[in-house]
């Protein structure tokens, strides 16, 4: 079980409880703490007055705002080397390894990324931007133990070993493949999907990668395409696809998943998107693109010849495939 600090609650019952008498282990047995947890917090934020829950939490504060390693932190070369490094967005682990190649004889400039992001989350939780400049701009560290693998954050995840044989030998047009193309620092994006016999793109701009983004984006991609020609949609086990129902409802299709870490399942997808990268490479900040310039990229690879498609290019082969849908 994850140890968590005593709060201000917790004071406000300890003090109570030692006006009236109580020991430090009856008083543990309240809070479902250790006798020896109850004493330490006793010890070190007893006051003048003797311990007052609202002064031992101000000391309990002003205690976690200062820093553990100050005597690294206290080195201002260091200190400097590395949050001058941060601000280019170089991460914690590349400053670490790079200080050594810097200063090879100065043992003083050395510092793991561990204590780095220390002093990151440190600098954040008192009011600090610093963390804007990690690959995850997080304020603060999320425990190991709350994260739970993608795939069992998607209600009603069917997997993709129950889809249909048929949409493996893509003897059909409408089953497609979706997947995301990130911003930088992960501020949204672009939604993708790929039609898998034809190679046909769709994509759109996500500004965010919630779930209810991408199944509204995703809808409006898909909502002109006739239902003849939306059988299934395959996508990984990102949490943004987790409200895959709202799109199954509005195009009657069928959702499955691809197996974790094996982009291989939408290869259709991956291709495509490693040729959207040609035009925005990673690090490309999405929300400095134009519609204009995202819808000229998508004709592009559109009208581009396939030598899977016998060298016609996905427009003209789904073309066909929608004028026989409308029956034209």
């Amino acid at each position: 079980m994850p140890y968590h600090h005593i709060n201000a609650a917790e004071r406000q019952v300890i003090q109570r409880a030692r006006e009236a008498g109580e020991s430090f282990p009856a008083i543990g047995r309240m809070l479902g703490r250790s006798p020896s947890t109850i004493s330490r917090e006793w010890a070190r934020n007893r006051g003048a007055q003797g311990y007052q829950s609202a002064e031992a939490q101000d000391l309990a504060e002003a205690r976690a705002c200062q820093p553990r390693h100050c005597r690294r932190y206290d080195r201002r070369p260091l200190r400097e080397a590395v949050f001058g490094w941060l601000a280019r967005d170089w991460s914690p682990a590349i400053i670490s390894a790079k200080l050594p190649m810097r200063f090879p004889k100065d043992r003083a400039m050395r510092v793991s990324a561990e204590t780095i992001y220390r002093w990151v989350y440190r600098d954040a939780a008192q009011g600090g931007q610093r963390f804007r400049h990690l690959w995850r701009s997080c304020p603060r560290r999320r425990p190991r133990s709350s994260r739970q693998p993608a795939h069992s954050r998607i209600p009603n995840r069917v997997d993709i070993t129950d889809r249909p044989e048929v949409v493996a030998d893509r003897s059909r047009v409408g089953d497609w493949e979706g997947d995301t193309v990130v911003s930088c620092k992960n501020r949204g994006g672009l939604a993708t999907h790929v039609e898998r016999a034809t190679r046909f793109l769709v994509a759109g701009r996500i500004v965010n990668k919630q779930a209810d983004t991408f199944a509204a984006v995703t809808k409006r991609l898909l909502g002109w395409v006739p239902n003849d020609l939306c059988h299934t949609l395959t996508l990984d086990n990102g949490t943004e696809n987790a409200a895959h129902a709202l799109i199954a409802e509005a195009k009657a299709m069928d959702i499955y998943f691809s197996h974790p870490h094996s982009p291989w399942q939408r290869g259709a997808n991956e291709q495509v998107n490693g040729l959207i990268r040609r035009y925005f490479p990673k690090g490309t900040d999405f929300r400095k693109v134009t519609d204009e310039q995202i819808e000229d990229v998508v004709m592009k690879i559109n009208k581009r010849p396939r030598k899977c498609l016998n060298y016609q290019s996905p427009y003209d082969v789904f073309a066909e495939a929608l004028r026989g849908a409308l029956g034209t």
